[in-house]
């Protein structure tokens, strides 16, 4: 038999399968025995245990994650409404826009129109002072990174970020895990101008060399390969928010790319623990098509 600590990572490692299953099948019909079958919870306790993790149901969540979604795309790109309800998993434009008024309340035509002006294009010059960022990326292309994982919910900039990070680094301490060219990876799921602060989903993860297995709140994932805008900036990363306004409604709609269906992501080359906020080095990475 278990003991105590034994089941809680046993639970983790299940309910985070889940987790990224959902998340990158957000435009297909998720069956809820098989969700259940991939925890291996039986499905009357699956919807108890996930809601006592995810701390809503796991209809409310999978609707939330695709209203977000749908949120992203209505102001970053030119799609049709009908078009980004199937992207995100609905049957139909109607259901979207019942849906995506139910939680906004405007309707996806009237989101898209108010989110477009919102932020001039003089943003990023008017805003130097705070920020200091390459206004050219780089165009790469990159290969696919293995990393380990640990995920947060809260704010960005809370306690809950930092503690997490903590928490990796004493995994990867206690299992021998270091190696020359690690890398200090972000990735934020959420956009906290559309999605509630204490269920933005954060992942802190570092890139790994060696075979690990998953093992309670510590996860594996690859994040994708292909081309990348990488946009060098050096600030407080209570700026990013900001910086990353300027790219999705000044940068990108001056350029002829498209953004590919995959999250962005930051790679942080120095440490708050031996930086000040404003000299502080982030590498953000957009991926395109």
């Amino acid at each position: 038999m278990k003991g105590k600590e034994e089941t809680i990572k046993d639970y983790q490692e299940r309910i985070n399968l889940v987790l990224v299953h959902i998340s990158e099948h957000l435009d297909e019909k998720l069956d809820l025995e098989k969700l259940a079958a991939m925890s291996n919870f039986s499905v009357y306790h699956f919807h108890r245990i996930f809601r006592a993790y995810l701390k809503e149901p796991l209809g409310a969540f999978v609707t939330r994650l695709r209203l977000d979604q749908a949120a992203r795309l209505l102001e970053f790109t030119e799609d049709p409404v009908k078009e980004i309800a199937f992207q995100v998993g609905f049957e139909a434009a109607s259901s979207l826009n019942k849906a995506f008024k139910k939680r906004f309340e405007i309707t996806p035509e009237e989101f898209r129109k108010t989110k477009k002006a919102l932020i001039p294009f003089e943003f990023i010059h008017s805003n130097q002072e705070i920020m200091d960022i390459k206004l050219k990326p780089q165009i790469k292309e990159i290969k696919e990174k293995k990393v380990i994982y640990i995920r947060s919910i809260g704010d960005y900039s809370g306690e809950s970020t930092g503690q997490t990070w903590a928490r990796l680094w004493d995994y990867i301490k206690l299992n021998k895990l270091f190696s020359f060219g690690m890398e200090s990876i972000g990735i934020s799921h959420d956009d906290p101008n559309v999605t509630e602060t204490e269920k933005l989903r954060y992942d802190a993860c570092v890139t790994v060399k060696k075979e690990v297995k998953p093992e309670g709140e510590v996860g594996i994932k690859s994040i994708a390969g292909g081309k990348y805008a990488i946009f060098k900036y050096k600030g407080s990363y209570s700026n990013l928010a900001d910086v990353y306004n300027f790219i999705y409604r000044n940068w990108l709609p001056s350029t002829d790319y498209e953004l590919e269906d995959q999250p962005c992501f930051e790679k942080y080359l120095n440490h708050p623990g031996n930086a000040k906020p404003e000299k502080l080095k982030t590498h953000i990475y957009i991926p395109l098509k």
